[in-house]
């Protein structure tokens, strides 16, 4: 029995050993690959399918059990431009127009080309040429359908934790699953948590927010049905037509109802997107100084949301035309969260760059969407001095002092501007793009991806559709 007893208490030691200040867990599975993907959002999608297409071994891990990010975790509705300012040409292409086009086809998505303004923009003009509205269900299959049919190892319910570094390389990635910890190790690697969680654990430096502790707000999405949209679409067209620009926003009626407290967003306009079925999607749930890196804040901010939505949809049927009868129909799974982490990459883009559409030698896609900073009851925006398209260059995507790892999507390297642009989810598709092939190209020529030839970078992705006007 005491021999038992001590093989019992080694076992025990062995599997769990822990201090104040750390706690040690056995590895119950390893995996490797060539390039390893973390995160499942719009980047990460973009990243592992145009890895895998470009012949590497290619791991995607995700936390949830879903593929899409915000796009469908957050119900973030529609997708914003991915077109010049006028919408008449397509400026995101590859992967994103590919991953569009069969949404079209089955029925799930209207191409940004031909949108029009009205209920499907919110009934807003500037910046909102472009979009594309999309089905929620169609995104998460048309994403896993790309995905499995390119080759990539599609791997859910896994939440990353930290590296393991060999000089300036990661030598291996942990996450945290049912089954215990995974250790996948890889060649190169791709951030796509939008926090740069995983630059952050492999120590590569990066900015918080503004530099000095401000941060954009988050907002917690939901939708409605049983919208009357000819309602609404009357209402607009009065508001226009007597150039009542309060009136359509109902910004006289949301103030009133915030001073009497029947209001608890700092939202002062509404924001209403149709979808393809008739239900609406809603962006008015607000909290601001949140920590999206702290679990608590992000918690009670969620809750908060929750509480701001039963509020809001009581304003909703109380004083807007159209929304007399409208219910709530789903509040997103997770918080959106606009800003944490951006890494310094081998360039940072400066908010002069995009202002002024300043091209360099190694572009990997162009965009023109604004750049507008979410603040307290209302959104600071940031002048351009052309409506060309601007660039982002490929260093953008390579985090100074870790030579293996490239990052894609809102942690990339950028002024907070300029990130406040491209975070939305087309610039996404094509960062990742741009990230998962040069990763699977670096992997391919054995080189570090920061030596790689650009040129043969930018040939393989106009090659594969991505567009770069000269």
């Amino acid at each position: 029995m005491k021999i038992k007893l001590s093989l019992l208490l080694l076992i025990l030691t062995l599997i769990v050993s822990c201090d104040n200040n750390s706690v040690k867990l056995p590895v119950t599975r390893t995996l490797e690959c060539d390039v390893l993907v973390i995160g499942g959002g719009p980047a990460g999608i973009a990243s592992a399918i145009a890895s895998a297409r470009t012949g590497a071994n290619t791991i995607l891990a995700e936390k949830n059990g879903l593929l899409g990010g915000m796009a469908t975790t957050g119900l973030v509705a529609p997708f914003m431009s991915s077109t010049t300012p006028d919408g008449k040409t397509l400026l995101i292409r590859g992967v994103f127009e590919e991953f569009v086009n069969r949404m079209v086809a089955k029925g799930g998505a209207i191409h940004p080309l031909n949108y029009k303004i009205g209920s499907y923009t919110a009934y807003r003009n500037k910046g909102h040429h472009g979009l594309t509205t999309f089905d929620y269900e169609c995104f998460k299959r048309t994403a896993e359908e790309m995905c499995v049919e390119s080759g990539v190892n599609l791997y859910y319910h896994l939440l990353f934790m930290k590296t393991d570094m060999s000089g300036d390389k990661i030598s291996a990635a942990y996450f945290a699953t049912k089954d215990g910890v995974w250790k996948i190790t890889a060649k190169n690697y791709i951030d796509c948590t939008g926090d740069g969680d995983v630059a952050y654990q492999s120590g590569a430096p990066y900015v918080y927010g503004d530099g000095e502790n401000g941060i954009q707000a988050v907002s917690l999405f939901f939708t409605v049905r049983g919208v009357d949209k000819a309602k609404m679409d009357a209402h607009n067209e009065k508001c226009l037509k007597n150039g009542d620009y309060e009136g359509q926003w109902y910004m006289n009626e949301i103030k009133a109802a915030r001073e009497a407290g029947e209001f608890p967003s700092w939202r002062n306009k509404i924001a209403l997107f149709e979808n393809l079925d008739g239900s609406y999607t809603v962006n008015m749930a607000q909290s601001d100084g949140v920590d999206g890196l702290d679990p608590k804040q992000v918690t009670d901010a969620e809750v908060d949301g929750r509480f701001q939505i039963q509020e809001i949809v009581k304003f909703l049927r109380k004083y807007v035309d159209g929304c007399q009868n409208c219910t709530l129909a789903a509040t997103a799974a997770e918080l959106g969260v606009r800003e944490t982490r951006r890494v310094l990459g081998e360039y940072n883009v400066t908010t002069e760059d995009a202002k002024n559409s300043v091209k360099y030698p190694d572009p990997i896609f162009c965009c023109a969407n604004h750049m507008d900073i979410h603040k307290k009851g209302y959104v600071d925006y940031v002048a351009r001095n052309t409506n060309d398209p601007y660039y982002i260059p490929y260093r953008a995507l390579l985090p100074q002092k870790v030579s293996n790892l490239l990052v894609a999507g809102r942690c990339a390297a950028a002024e907070r501007p300029v990130m406040a642009a491209i975070r939305v989810i087309p610039p996404c598709f094509a960062m990742g793009q741009a990230a998962g092939t040069a990763a699977a190209l670096s992997v391919k020529k054995a080189v570090e991806p920061k030596k790689l030839d650009v040129n043969e970078l930018i040939s393989k992705l106009k090659e594969d559709g991505v567009y770069l006007p000269e």
